[in-house]
């Protein structure tokens, strides 16, 4: 039980910073190329942070844990709605330009669409259909960039920010190993489920650096970068996590958990046709991912 924890802990600090690495490197980079900041959000920042989920689901896919592969990639999606999205809107009312609405369109059709591949579980044909939206998703985000964009005052050394990426892109590699092998071991010890652990403590631990990067973007009230990252992440977490690991093992059914996501994402398209995600609005998606969280156990 001690080495499980010790394993998990260390592979939660090593995602962290080298997430934190990876994103400080690809924005950078993103930036060096003049991009909007719900692009750089929606791709950069949004990949970024997404690889902990993504490295950590196929790692469990190729270890046999595909409970914990499939609970990680759907729980990262209703944590990045129910709690990020929730407690930046919280810290900060977020703003939403007519330009983004389609955005959140397209997220929820692309979980609908999810929802139905997975009734039966994710095969790999699945997966390749999902994945393949998911690059469609890039292009057409990168595409219909049209905001009018200002040239980088700071200079920006590409040397540096693509270093940053490897050691970021390393630390995560290590870290999804000690991550996922600590949580498998605290799972049977526990006698618990290994999706419902991949849903709960796994998403919960790979959606940390969304977290971060998000309440700071409140902060400084830079909600195009949060929309772009919360809907970039959760195409990224399903279209490349969940997507790439029915390449290599059969995912369960995780009918349940998508029905909370679905509803979720209802939700965050009702809120958004608003022009602003509300404080009360972040907070009654609060309480929906603790209801949630507390069904499941």
């Amino acid at each position: 039980m001690l080495l499980g924890i010790i394993y998990f802990f260390i592979g939660l600090v090593l995602l962290y910073y080298g997430s934190d690495w990876f994103v400080v490197g690809g924005e950078k980079t993103a930036k060096f190329f003049n991009v909007s900041n719900f692009v750089i959000g929606a791709t950069v920042i949004a990949f970024g942070t997404s690889v902990p989920e993504i490295v950590s689901s196929v790692y469990a896919a190729l270890t046999k844990s595909s409970g914990i592969a499939v609970g990680n990639a759907i729980g990262s999606c209703v944590c990045n709605i129910g709690l990020i999205l929730a407690i930046s809107s919280i810290v900060y009312p977020i703003i939403i330009k007519k330009d983004q609405i389609k955005n959140i369109l397209f997220h929820l059709f692309f979980v609908a669409l999810t929802f139905i591949l997975g009734v039966d579980g994710y095969n790999c044909v699945d997966g390749a259909i999902l994945f393949l939206t998911f690059i469609f998703y890039i292009i057409w985000v990168l595409k219909n960039d049209k905001i009018e964009k200002k040239k980088e005052e700071e200079e920006i050394n590409i040397v540096i920010s693509l270093i940053f990426l490897i050691i970021g892109l390393i630390s995560v590699l290590i870290g999804a190993k000690l991550f996922i092998d600590g949580a498998k071991m605290i799972a049977f010890l526990l006698h618990i489920p290994d999706y419902i652990i991949g849903f709960s403590l796994v998403a919960f631990g790979t959606s940390v650096p969304e977290l971060m990067v998000s309440i700071a973007a409140a902060k400084r009230r830079l909600g195009g970068m949060i929309l772009g990252n919360i809907i970039g992440s959760n195409i990224a977490d399903i279209g490349g996590a969940l997507a790439i690991s029915s390449f290599f093992s059969y995912l369960p059914t995780a009918n349940i958990q998508m029905v909370i996501l679905l509803i979720m994402s209802i939700l965050l398209y009702i809120f958004a046709k608003k022009s602003k995600i509300t404080r009360f609005d972040g907070l009654i998606l609060l309480i929906l991912y603790i209801f949630a969280i507390k069904f499941l156990f």
